[in-house]
């Protein structure tokens, strides 16, 4: 399993096929909707998944990808306020 918590919006690259990919928000003073997003394409991305302010649950945002697959993280909306969290992949 991969983990990190600096970059949150870093390229990062799927190593084992079938792997999922979790997100959990370790601080942040707003709700926040979360998807990944392929690389170079932001037109292929996973559904926003809500990260209610306060809630430090780690809750799945991609299953099922491909060896190879490049992926970023996105807000959706504007996000004004600063927030952290750990991203785990292949997994």
């Amino acid at each position: 399993m991969r983990t990190a918590s600096a970059d949150l919006h870093a390229v990062r690259t799927i190593t084992v096929d079938g792997s999922d990919v979790y997100l959990r928000v370790t601080a942040s003073p707003v709700d926040l909707e979360i998807r990944w997003s392929r690389d170079g394409d932001h037109r292929v991305a996973g559904s926003p998944v809500l990260f209610p302010a306060g809630d430090r649950s780690r809750r799945l945002l991609g299953t099922n990808f491909r060896a190879g697959t490049t992926f970023c993280l996105d807000v959706v909306g504007e996000a004004r306020q600063d927030w952290c969290g750990v991203v785990d992949w292949n997994v």
